[in-house]
Formats: C-alpha cells, structure tokens, sequence
C-alpha cells in the first residue's frame, strides 16, 4: 500500500515585508487561510497577492498545505 505523504503545517512562520525587508515572525492558526498581517517594523498592512492563496506562500520560504490551497481556490482567491 502507497503511503499518502501529508504536507505538515507550520506553527510559527517567518515572514519578510516586502516594503521594508523586515522578518516577521508569525503564528499561524489552524484551521485558517492568513490574508493579511501588520508589519511589526513599518507598519504596512501587507494583504495576499491575488496570484497567491496566503500570505505564508507569498512571502516566506514554506508553502501552506494543499488544503489551504484549495479552500483558497474555492474561495476565489487564486486565479491559478
């Protein structure tokens, strides 16, 4: 029997501005799409590139779940 393999879901993820460059660290919360967040350095409230399903894909290195990506999708979220 072939094993599924599961993407794991980060609980804290770092998150570069793309204003300012400034990491921000994160938590994320279960069970929700993250669609925005306030810089902690300018202030600049960074919303979800329409190309991508969160923020956490648009601006860090780890990806969010297939999951996240489909309820995204079915949301009209991703134009993809």
């Amino acid at each position: 029997m072939a094993r599924r393999k599961f993407l794991k879901i980060p609980k804290r993820v770092d998150i570069k501005c793309p204003k300012c460059d400034y990491i921000n660290r994160l938590d994320v919360p279960e069970g929700r799409i993250l669609n925005s967040f306030e810089c902690k350095k300018c202030k600049e409230l960074i919303k979800t590139p329409i190309t991508q399903c969160c923020i956490i894909c648009a601006f860090s290195k780890k990806k969010c779940s297939l999951n996240s990506k489909i309820e995204a999708k079915a949301r009209g979220l991703i134009l993809r």
